[in-house]
This record gives structure tokens, C-alpha cells and sequence, in this order.
């Protein structure tokens, strides 16, 4: 399943999805997220996320409730 970014803050630490979960990034790969833009599709497993929008560029990331 995939969905889009609806928001980017912390500078690429938190994203919200479509869905409104919130995902927190590894401070490891900010620097890749930083990049991304909202609309962006992606879809996420095992805590991983991947930027279908992006050429598959794949993130850690921990689900904030």
C-alpha cells in the first residue's frame, strides 16, 4: 500500500502521511529526507520507508503515536 506525504518538519525528522501516521526518520538519513517534498508517494514496511516518487530512495523510520 502506498501513500503520499502530506507534511515535512524537523527538517526531514517527522513525516506525516495521507493517513495522518506520523513517522519519525533516522537521524542518519535527514539529510535524504530533507529532500523530499510533499505529494511525494511512498509506501512504508518494517520500518522502513521508500520514496516512490524518488527513484526508491529507502529511509529508516519508527512510527510516533
Amino acid at each position: 500500500m502506498s501513500n503520499y506525504i502530506r507534511k515535512i518538519e524537523e527538517s526531514g525528522k517527522l513525516i506525516i502521511l495521507d493517513d495522518s501516521s506520523k513517522w519519525e526518520v533516522s537521524s542518519y538519513d535527514t539529510f535524504t529526507t530533507r529532500m523530499w517534498m510533499i505529494m511525494d508517494n511512498v509506501s512504508v514496511s518494517l520500518n522502513k520507508m521508500t520514496n516512490l516518487s524518488r527513484n526508491n530512495e529507502t529511509v529508516s523510520v519508527a512510527r510516533k503515536f
